[in-house]
Parts: structure tokens; sequence; C-alpha cells
């Protein structure tokens, strides 16, 4: 289900899964697509109904525990590779691009005008694109994790862009202008049909409201307002060395993060990789910690794979076959105050729970 999960990260820039915490079906997990909930095919994934739990799930925003009906899932946001798309390469685009990359967006910058999408403009533009903006939806494909900023030179070309990103996902939709241009553009998509509700979602006029008069304040503010957005709901960080890892195959024990109290180094959702062969990828926190969880990462890697190989080399022995299926997840806490003896004894006094899935 990782790899399946990383794949599907790397398409889209977006990826919502669940993992039960406890119950019959615990370690049981899922990917969110469309507002469904497809199970793992394989183990015990494969069994769990997940349709009882697709409303709570598909109303979770951020990484966090959520409890239905008694059972406790964790709701995990990936997000990585985020796209900021600038339509119009006028004098407010220039600075946007460059405040962008230097934040970490992957950004391409589309006009119909060849003399105003040149390298000495955009330097720091991934992709430069030419073409009419009736052409967007063929020259830039959907993605969710997408930020668009519409600044383009008229009420026509804004409208020639909504129209066409409002019927494709996206985390931020921005458009510039006055609020005479706004009323415009969206009494024209109104008369389209578009919903009042989708047309709320756009940020018109665009940008923080810190009273930018330059172009270079003008792209502060709006880049401020898409790191608001950005940062509206807790995601953890995507390490891409776990994913890497995986990607490549690698077999191992998953450690997640799922709760944490006091002053814990790492969130919810933190996630560290420990292969079979004893290789760490990520981390959870360092320290005791992580030397505790590794240690009995590999430990239970052994018993693992020792039940695998009795279920795999006698009959489909259930009391064998649950034996290895109840291997496969488990929950650790770790207490890192120093009140007593039974703790790990750090100073920051705070407690986790990790996950351990073995993939």
């Amino acid at each position: 289900m990782y790899k399946r999960i990383y794949e599907c990260l790397e398409e889209k820039g977006i990826v919502k899964s669940a993992v039960a915490l406890n119950g019959s079906f615990a370690g049981s997990r899922c990917i969110c697509e469309d507002g469904k909930c497809i199970p793992s095919e394989e183990g015990i994934s494969a069994r769990m109904d997940w349709m009882p739990y697709e409303n709570i799930i598909g109303k979770t925003e951020e990484t966090a525990v959520v409890e239905q009906d008694g059972t406790e899932l964790l709701v995990e946001i990936f997000r990585k590779n985020p796209r900021l798309i600038i339509l119009g390469g006028g004098h407010v685009s220039c600075p946007v691009a460059k405040i962008g990359k230097m934040l970490g967006f992957c950004v391409t910058v589309m006009d119909d005008r060849r003399d105003f999408l040149t390298e000495e403009r955009f330097p720091d533009a991934d992709e430069r694109i030419l073409g009419s903006f009736e052409e967007l939806s063929e020259k830039i494909p959907p993605y969710e994790n997408a930020y668009y900023v519409v600044v383009t030179r008229g009420h026509q070309g804004d409208s020639l862009c909504a129209r066409q990103i409002l019927r494709r996902p996206y985390v931020y939709f921005g458009m510039i202008g006055s609020k005479t241009k706004v009323r415009l553009t969206r009494e024209k998509l109104l008369n389209e049909g578009f919903t009042p509700a989708q047309l709320d979602s756009i940020h018109a006029p665009i940008g923080l409201p810190i009273g930018g008069q330059l172009p270079e304040e003008i792209a502060v503010s709006i880049m401020a307002e898409i790191v608001q957005t950005k940062n509206a709901h807790y995601t953890a960080f995507t390490d891409e060395r776990v994913a890497q890892a995986v990607l490549e195959g690698n077999r191992g024990t998953m450690l997640t993060i799922i709760k944490k109290s006091g002053s814990s180094p790492r969130g919810t959702g933190s996630k560290m990789f420990v292969c079979c062969d004893g290789t760490v990828y990520g981390s959870i926190g360092g320290g005791s910690v992580e030397y505790e969880a590794v240690k009995h990462a590999m430990e239970g890697s052994v018993e693992y794979e020792a039940a695998k190989h009795a279920m795999e080399g006698s009959v489909e022995h259930e009391a064998v076959k649950h034996a290895a299926e109840g291997r496969e997840t488990e929950i650790q806490r770790y207490d890192l105050s120093i009140s007593d003896d039974r703790n790990l004894g750090m100073i920051c006094g705070g407690k986790v729970e990790v996950l351990f899935e073995k993939i």
C-alpha cells in the first residue's frame, strides 16, 4: 500500500490515506480517492469495510487521529511538489515567480505573448508556456497540489482561465484586479452556470491586504496568502528518503508517530523506515526514542519473518496465520520524561505513540 501511496503522490502531489488503529481490523489501510476509500488488496486491509468511515475521513483536512463508533483512525495527508501556475506574464508575475521559487514551488508561467516569456524576465521559472489562455487545459495537465495565480491583462483572459481552473482540482486560485474587474468576471461565470460556492473559492482580489503598491509588494501579498492557504491545515513532512526506499522495493517496518504530547521533537505523521538489513531512512525525533524504536522494529522483523515462514511451510493453519498477520502492525508508547526509571530519561518531557507497520 505504501508503494501505491508514494506513486500516487508523485503523480498528484496530494494523497489522503487512513489506517485503523484498533479493533478487529487494526492495521487496515486505505487510500482515499474522490470521496471513496480504496483498501489494499492484500492481508487484513482487504477485509475491512471502509464505507462507514468515508464521511469522517473525507471531512478530515489534516493529519490527525479521528474516532467513530469506537474505532480510531489515523488520517494522513501526504503532500509534495507544490506547483505555482502563473497565468499572465506581466510586471507582477516576475516577482511572484521569484518568490515562489524561493519558497520551494515548481513554477510555471503561461502567456500568449512571446516577448513576455523570456528567460531574462523569468529566470526562476521551471516552465514557460507560450499559448492562448484558451489552451490552458491542453498545455497544463491537472494536478491536485496546484496553486493558480491569474494575472492576465483583462477580464476576458481572467474568464478564459477561471472557467478552466474551476473544472479541475486546486489548493489555491487567486485572481488579480479591481473590484469592478472581479465583479464583471464573477457575473459572467455565474451566467455560465458556475455556482456561488465555486466562485467563493476564488481569492479575488488576490493577496493579503498589506497595502502593497509596487509589483514586488503585490507579489509579497500574493505569496503570503498562498503560504497561509498552504499551511492552513497540518500535514506531516513527506521525507523523500523514506519514499524512495519504499519505491525501490525495500522490505522493512514503517514507523509513524500517531499521537504526541508535551514537547516531543516530531509531530503526528512523522515517519521513519527501518529496512530489514537495519538501514534507517527518515526520523521520528532522534535520541533514545529512535534507538528503542529501531531496536524494536528489528526484533519484530525477525519474529515476523519466522511466523511468515512457518505459515508458508505448513498447511494453512489459522493460528499461525493470525500470528503472522498480528505482527504486521502494532503500537508502542514512549515516555520522554525524567520522572522515574521506566522511561527514556529525556528532559523534553513529552510522550509519543508510534505505529509499526510491516511493508
